[in-house]
């Protein structure tokens, strides 16, 4: 179920230069929200921009949910200069969530950036299933974390990044093979659920490292361009197994695919 609701702003915070979140006050679609959807979100009353702009649900509390964007063009720069109290038209949830299994063991969830938002929703939820959940994060550097250096939940995620003095230097993907490593000899990634969102190098390299047959299930939620969130347009088709074509919908058969099933844009 869909809502079009105006939601109000309570709470804006900038993390690190052009790296944004907020906390709404939207009843209906936070009530309704499962981990992996997202909201369209109108960032002007005005026709310019004309498009909504498409955001993951990065958390859920009682009748408020947060949104974390980065700014990369007119429509999130007038989202991250709305002030307090303003009434945002949002569009949602919308998409389909993360499949989680009932027989799971554990969960391992691999965010690469901006990537990581819809992943803290999801890691939230299997927590309070009393699912074990290990939640990775790589990035470029310090400043392209999307949590606030006071987040309890920082302390939780294993980081990774590019370029760093104060964590570990390298790939999200060597935090994935470390933990393959740890948990083939038990045979315990066949009840291991992975869960990723993240640029498409990373994605690619996950199907590239990752056994096809080797986790419980495999998901992915991919990052795409959208005009209108509900499969009017037809703009943010990507080459993916499951439709009656080769191309499915990121809004409404996604944005969360079995990771091999999706064929990377420019796949080597």
């Amino acid at each position: 179920m869909k809502f079009l609701e105006t939601g109000r702003l309570l709470k804006k915070t900038e993390f690190c230069p052009g790296l944004w979140s907020i906390w709404t006050l939207s009843p209906n679609i936070a009530l309704h929200a499962q981990p992996g959807q997202f909201v369209q979100v109108r960032t002007s009353d005005s026709f310019t921009p004309l498009l909504r702009r498409p955001l993951s649900i990065a958390r859920v509390d009682g009748e408020t949910l947060e949104l974390v964007w980065r700014v990369v063009g007119e429509g999130t720069k007038l989202l991250a200069e709305s002030p307090f109290e303003t009434p945002l038209d949002l569009l949602g949830p919308l998409g389909n969530p993360f499949t989680i299994p009932f027989d799971l063991y554990q969960a391992l969830l691999v965010g690469g950036g901006i990537g990581l938002p819809p992943l803290v929703f999801l890691f939230e939820h299997l927590q309070a299933l009393k699912i074990p959940t290990t939640l990775l994060l790589g990035a470029k550097d310090e400043n392209a974390i999307p949590l606030s250096p006071d987040d309890p939940l920082l302390p939780q995620v294993k980081i990774i990044l590019e370029s760093s003095n104060s964590y570990r230097q390298g790939l999200v993907t060597e935090l994935v093979t470390d933990f393959i490593n740890e948990n083939s000899s038990s045979n315990s990634l066949k009840k291991t659920a992975l869960y990723a969102c993240g640029p498409w190098g990373m994605i690619r390299a996950l199907q590239r490292l990752v056994p096809q047959d080797g986790f419980r299930i495999a998901e992915v939620s991919v990052e795409q361009q959208m005009g209108c969130g509900i499969g009017v347009c037809q703009g943010c088709a990507v080459r993916a197994e499951g439709g009656v074509t080769p191309y499915r919908l990121t809004c409404v058969d996604g944005p969360v695919f079995p990771l091999f099933s999706v064929e990377l844009p420019n796949a080597e």
